[in-house]
């Protein structure tokens, strides 16, 4: 009974993907560069961040996690519509990808009372245990969803005539 937040946390970032017609597997993508921000950059949020907030340590932490999910929302809303007719099946695997990678990478930035509160849950021990497996995954189908509905052959038509 305790997983269903956890697993919610997963469902509901892939239901509103689908249900939004955006490309998931560019939105995983995005959760990589985003991954990518908090790794590099996120020393200097975290310090923007405490020079906000009076207790520092929580609001840098949220802001790392802001910094971990904006690239994501912003894929999210601005490649609404992207996906329709029968490649939107395609979307279903890269849609949960994110949301199960989006948890894997999320969690560990959260302040300790909510993050222990997940940490502690039996699903989070499978997930944390399977983490290579989701993440290999996850950018294999997304990558692969790119493949099949990247338009081929874009820029390389023939002049007739020429």
């Amino acid at each position: 009974m305790q997983n269903i937040a956890l697993i919610l946390a997963i469902i509901i970032p892939a239901a509103l993907l689908i249900l939004l017609r955006t490309n998931a597997a560019i939105v995983f993508l995005s959760l990589c560069a985003g991954a990518l921000l908090v790794k590099f950059a996120g020393n200097e949020a975290s310090l923007v961040g405490s020079a906000i907030g009076n207790n520092s340590l929580v609001v840098s932490q949220y802001f790392e996690v802001a910094l971990l999910l904006l690239p994501v929302l912003l894929s999210a809303i601005l490649l609404r519509k992207s996906m329709s007719g029968p490649k939107g099946v395609l979307n279903l695997l890269p849609a949960v990808a994110v949301g199960l990678v989006g948890v894997l990478l999320a969690v560990p930035l959260l302040p300790s009372t909510p993050q222990n509160a997940i940490t502690s849950l039996n699903g989070w021990s499978m997930l944390e245990q399977s983490k290579e497996i989701v993440v290999v995954a996850g950018a294999l189908v997304s990558l692969i969803a790119l493949w099949v509905t990247h338009p081929k052959g874009h820029g390389r038509h023939k002049r007739h005539g020429h």
